[in-house]
């Protein structure tokens, strides 16, 4: 991250670090916002947005910096950007500008060291869905960097990749360490199995 002033993209996507995000932009703001960042070598916030029950919307203070890796001209028109997420980052004083953009003052969450061989050997099951995730001809053309000695990477990449629910995905992002975000993940799995 080069400034703390950052764009907020506020979407129902939760962006984990490592995961490749393809967005198609189409309102003013945000594809003034995208050339901003092309132009100036920066990146933007993905923040998740919820609504609330009484149908407003509300924008997680944790999300992730990311950075435009890709982009082309969509055949309807609209602006196709590729992301990948850099880190997770918390937001603060979020202000919105006259044309509808948010903008934050953004610090970066640094995960705490945890040991990577006793977690990864405690969730085995867990890297080897991810290694065979990585295979599949549709994930193995992304442009993914998987440290599978590391259990922040293998819990991130695995996050991402599978279909799980945007609050668990959020949830992954907020957690406080790797230990925590492969019991997230652990849980889920065998929710679904037992399914």
């Amino acid at each position: 991250m080069k400034k703390n002033n950052l764009p907020v993209f506020p979407l129902e996507l939760v962006a984990l670090p490592g995961s490749i995000q393809y967005l198609q932009i189409f309102e003013p703001r945000y594809v003034k916002m995208v050339k901003d960042c092309m132009l100036n070598n920066y990146g933007f916030v993905i923040a998740f947005q919820r609504s609330t029950s009484t149908n407003e919307f509300e924008i997680s203070k944790k999300g992730s910096y990311v950075e435009i890796i890709d982009f082309n001209n969509l055949s309807n028109g609209l602006l196709g950007i590729t992301v990948k997420s850099i880190n997770k980052v918390i937001l603060k004083d979020l202000t919105q500008l006259k044309d509808g953009l948010n903008i934050a003052k953004v610090d970066p969450l640094v995960d705490p060291e945890v040991d990577d061989q006793a977690l990864l050997a405690e969730f085995t099951e867990l890297s080897n869905i991810l290694n065979q995730l990585v295979k599949h001809p549709r994930i193995s053309n992304l442009p993914l960097e998987v440290d599978f000695n590391s259990a922040d990477s293998v819990a991130y990449h695995l996050g991402g990749l599978i279909p799980i629910p945007l609050s668990y995905k959020q949830n992954l992002l907020e957690a406080f360490d790797a230990n925590q975000r492969l019991i997230i993940l652990s849980k889920y799995i065998d929710e679904i199995s037992s399914k």
